[in-house]
Order: C-alpha cells, then sequence, then structure tokens
C-alpha cells in the first residue's frame, strides 16, 4: 500500500481507516452526527475524520468501535463485500 495519496499528500491509511468509518457507519443505518454523539465526539470533527483530513488517536477507537457496533479490530480491516463505501 502506497503511503500517500499523490493528488493530496494524504497517507493512504488515513483514507482508507475513513472509508472504512464511513462504510461501517452507513451499515449501521447511522447518520454522521449520531455515530459522533454516539462515540462522543464533535460531528465535524467525526465527518473529518471520514473525510480523510483528520486522523483520530487509539484513545478514541473503543469509542468509535462501540457506537458503529464493532469491535475495534474491524476498523482496522479491509471492508467485506457489500460494504457501502469502501470504494
Amino acid at each position: 500500500m502506497a503511503n500517500n495519496d499523490s493528488s493530496k499528500g494524504v497517507p493512504a491509511q488515513r483514507l482508507a481507516f475513513g472509508r472504512r468509518l464511513r462504510a461501517l457507519r452507513t451499515r449501521a443505518g447511522l447518520t454522521q452526527t449520531a455515530a459522533a454523539a454516539a462515540a462522543e465526539m464533535d460531528r465535524s470533527f467525526y465527518a473529518e475524520v471520514e473525510a480523510a483530513i483528520h486522523s483520530v488517536s487509539v484513545d478514541r477507537i473503543p469509542a468509535l468501535a462501540r457506537a458503529l457496533g464493532v469491535e475495534p479490530y474491524e476498523l482496522f480491516q479491509d471492508a467485506p463485500a457489500g460494504l457501502a463505501g469502501d470504494r
């Protein structure tokens, strides 16, 4: 995996994490506002994590996982087939 998206200078792993986060949120049937509230995060910050503008600290991973109804490790896996938002 490349380290950066060459057009934006965004780390590829940050892009992938944001896509997985969006896919899991969509699968859970949550809006960004609902997911952010459940994870006790500001909605605009949550949206910027999905958009790969910001990354989250490791301290926020458990709260994000709980909000999305998944185990923390699932936030870092390639999205299974059929998960929306993977592309």
